[in-house]
């Protein structure tokens, strides 16, 4: 039959309805709820909340109406071949990221979910939106699917990268970036990595807050350069050089193992696109953090990952192994939160390559995945910290959603705590009215600083049994501290575009030249605005994407580059227990980064 044949007449009652429906959910305005005081009378009330739900229908709507409408008859029924892709789980997916976007719109203008839930009205246009955006998402997810699974992304024909690719990309990545570098000479710096620097140029002491082993490789190379040239500023030019290799070296990997899986040029040009051009990695290139060698090392360490999940055979090769390994440990080495990736991807993994191997390529397999590589980087990291005798780092550190959700349930029902609560509390944190007017909805931090260091299991153990007496009480108060903390990670629509521009007296920032850095703001605070390139950088869209990636894969079968995920994952779920996503989409780096390889890996499965 012809996938151009005419719709049925009642698909065309379909397509207007679907149509209506996203066209109020675009052009959807959402208000707070407006007491019942606020009117003289029922009818005045009753009147304001029909016109609150019908909203306004002007030019706007109109033209979205008539763009859904024939959006929805140009792809409905047999217009597009997709049987593979409608399902019940494209409609749970869709639900998801129509969630995202009403409750992160709610959040991002509120801070609260009062869009959604604070009145009748809103809850009812909150029930329309969220049918008319899953019907649009639900359709895109179909179309998007259908397009990856029909096309073909492999070649046997020769192009630019199928001899050398490695260097190539290399030489191409590096080379884009090297002027941004020139452009912030000696490179840029954040609050982090000036704490970083003053550990070893100052005298206040190691901590292993931060990454002993990062903190002694910048900090020793700017010291270096002040003992062999007088300057300070030649050492973090030389860190710089060596941040940005590793990191073009990591991205020009990537571009290498798809190229010998037979990549076609122009999904081969579509990554090198992304790494020259998205600024966000030209602007981490040049700027002095943890963040970036980590996210290089985990770049690489998921490559590694996913080939041998497809070919298990690749555990009796010495070299790779090495290899793995050694990128594992440098995983943990740069960030303290590493350890988690490697090690829970690593059983993940080991899972699902168990019954592939007999029993002397399981002790292998465990050893290559997370025994050696975890081991190692331990062992190096308290010989650092006894060496240095580090300070160690606070235990309060992943407990930003617990804490946050304490300092919110205080300041709105504090007065209910016993004696013990209250106690158990303060024995953690402090005292509860110092808790309750630290706490920011954007931040976890405040609360945070307050944590006692010295806390005892015992005590800890007291104010989670305090923590959870709250949440029965009143767990919509949790709801929501744990929603407004982590939203962002998860909404396209919320801008989390970083720049850091932190001043430092001991190394002279500015640029090459008078006015450098403010040029680089420039370019990067404009391109922020280009809808497409800001779309490549934002997290939540990454993290869109990494969802629906997800599901293209466990719909095409896709098993081993399933399982080659799971880094990602994880490193979602650390970002998620992070202080906060404003300032911070550093932490979903690892995503960012890999996510555009992963896809080619994805689509380049044999």
């Amino acid at each position: 039959m012809n996938s151009l044949c005419v719709v049925p007449k009642n698909d065309n009652v379909r397509c207007l309805l679907k149509g209506i429906l996203s066209a109020y959910a675009l052009s959807a305005v959402f208000h707070a709820p407006t007491p019942a005081s606020a009117f003289e009378s029922a009818a005045d009330l009753a009147i304001y909340s029909i016109y609150e739900l019908l909203g306004s229908y002007d030019l706007k709507f109109l033209l979205l109406l008539v763009l859904c409408v024939c959006f929805y008859k140009l792809f409905s029924g047999a217009r597009v071949q997709r049987p593979s892709f409608s399902c019940k789980a494209s409609a749970a997916l869709s639900v998801f990221f129509s969630l995202c976007l009403l409750l992160g719109r709610s959040y991002n203008e509120q801070g609260t979910w009062t869009y959604c839930f604070g009145s009748g009205v809103n809850f009812i246009k909150f029930l329309l939106a969220l049918t008319g955006y899953s019907l649009l998402f639900r359709e895109g997810i179909c179309i998007a699917g259908s397009y990856l699974a029909s096309h073909c992304f492999t070649t046997d024909a020769e192009h630019f990268f199928t001899h050398h690719a490695f260097r190539k990309s290399f030489l191409i990545i590096l080379g884009s970036y090297l002027p941004f570098l020139l452009l912030s000479f000696p490179g840029n710096l954040c609050w982090d990595a000036i704490g970083q620097i003053e550990q070893v140029i100052g005298t206040g002491g190691y901590s292993s807050h931060h990454p002993l082993f990062h903190t002694l490789l910048m900090g020793g190379l700017i010291r270096l350069g002040q003992t062999l040239f007088h300057s300070y500023e030649a050492g973090l030019f030389v860190y710089m050089l060596l941040q940005d290799i590793m990191l073009a070296a990591a991205l020009s990997a990537t571009v290498a193992v798809l190229a010998r899986r037979g990549a076609a040029r122009r999904l081969l040009l579509c990554l090198l696109l992304i790494y020259c051009l998205v600024p966000i990695y030209s602007n981490m290139a040049s700027t002095a953090l943890k963040d970036v060698p980590y996210s290089a090392a985990a770049v690489g360490y998921t490559v590694c990952l996913a080939l041998l999940l497809e070919a298990p055979e690749l555990i009796r090769d010495l070299r790779f192994d090495l290899g793995f390994i050694a990128l594992q440990i440098l995983v943990i080495l740069f960030r303290n939160n590493g350890v988690y990736v490697i090690l829970l991807s690593g059983v993940g993994c080991f899972c699902f390559l168990y019954k592939k191997y007999d029993f002397r390529q399981k002790l292998r397999c465990a050893v290559c995945l997370f025994g050696a590589g975890v081991l190692a980087a331990e062992l190096i990291v308290a010989l650092l910290s006894q060496a240095l005798d580090a300070a160690p780092g606070s235990k309060g550190e992943m407990l930003s959603v617990p804490f946050q959700q304490t300092a919110r349930y205080l300041q709105l029902y504090g007065d209910e705590l016993s004696a013990d609560e209250s106690a158990a509390i303060e024995a953690v944190l402090g005292d509860t009215e110092v808790i309750a007017a630290s706490y920011d909805p954007d931040s976890a931090d405040p609360v945070k600083a307050l944590f006692h260091k010295d806390a005892s299991l015992t005590e800890l153990t007291a104010y989670f049994k305090a923590w959870s007496r709250g949440l029965i009480r009143h767990p919509a108060v949790y709801a929501e501290a744990f929603l407004v903390h982590i939203y962002g990670w998860f909404d396209p629509a919320v801008s989390n575009g970083i720049r850091y521009e932190s001043d430092y007296d001991v190394i002279r920032q500015g640029g090459l030249f008078p006015n450098a850095e403010k040029l680089l703001i420039f370019y990067y605070r404009f391109t922020d605005r280009i809808t497409l390139l800001a779309v490549f950088e934002n997290v939540g869209a990454a993290v869109w994407a990494l969802f629906f990636l997800s599901f293209y894969q466990k719909r095409r079968r896709l098993n081993a580059a399933f399982q080659a995920g799971l880094p990602l994952w994880i490193s979602l779920l650390i970002c998620m227990a992070s202080p906060c996503f404003f300032m911070h989409p550093r932490y979903a780096f690892p995503i960012l980064f890999t996510i555009p390889f992963m896809y080619g890996f994805t689509l380049t499965a044999k």
